[in-house]
């Protein structure tokens, strides 16, 4: 893949990690994408305050 600048090389790369960490499940997430594990960790491990 040839890219014509760099402004579009950015602009493809970011558009694919969005769908990437967005729309595609991960099997190692038990099948959930990886935006959605983060917020499923993020309620279920809350720090503990002392």
């Amino acid at each position: 893949w040839r890219f014509d600048s760099l402004r579009e090389a950015r602009v493809i790369i970011e558009d694919w990690r969005i769908d990437y960490n967005a729309n595609r499940p991960h099997s190692a997430h038990g099948e959930l994408t990886p935006t959605e594990f983060a917020l499923q960790w993020a309620t279920t491990h809350q720090p503990q305050v002392a």
